[in-house]
């Protein structure tokens, strides 16, 4: 099943499906475009191949279009509480984080030192009681700070 927090694999690199959304009745799934090239790349999720459909640079984000007819689960969008913890969660693990600080596009997190994200955990999900409020994009090592794209964006998208 296609779903927020699975996996894809681009070039041999495990990488993280950060939301399925539908837009125009159909399905996609969105990540951080910093992963691919262009429009065009492909990727495999479950040994199917896909393509990058769409790219919007302005919020880091890739849009891949899933065929109807694939078992899919649509995310749940939740809006970022700040100064509450929150989870980044992919199927290789789950990092506690603080939300320090969230504006329209971006959230602000704080992670602890010990216990950063990785380089693969790009567009991973964020979540707060279960649901989704945004798609981690960078990492700042010296200070344990990152941020991630808001949900308000990505609920922006299916308008």
């Amino acid at each position: 099943m296609i779903k927020s927090g699975g996996s894809f694999f681009r070039n041999g690199t495990r990488c993280t499906i950060g939301a399925v959304i539908l837009l125009k009745g159909l399905p996609y799934m969105v990540t951080v475009s910093h992963l691919f090239q262009g429009e065009g790349d492909h990727l495999t999720v479950d040994g199917i191949k896909f393509a990058v459909t769409r790219i919007l640079k302005d919020y880091d984000l890739a849009l891949i279009e899933i065929p109807p007819d694939s078992p899919v689960e649509i995310t749940e969008f939740g809006v970022p509480a700040v100064l509450e913890q929150a989870e980044l969660i992919n199927e290789t693990h789950v990092i506690q984080c603080r939300i320090v600080n969230s504006g329209a596009s971006l959230v602000y997190l704080s992670f602890p030192c010990l216990n950063m994200p990785e380089p693969g955990d790009s567009g991973s999900p964020i979540l707060q009681g279960g649901k989704v409020i945004g798609l981690m994009s960078s990492v700042t090592l010296n200070n344990c700070m990152g941020t991630a794209i808001s949900s308000n964006i990505l609920r922006s998208l299916k308008r």
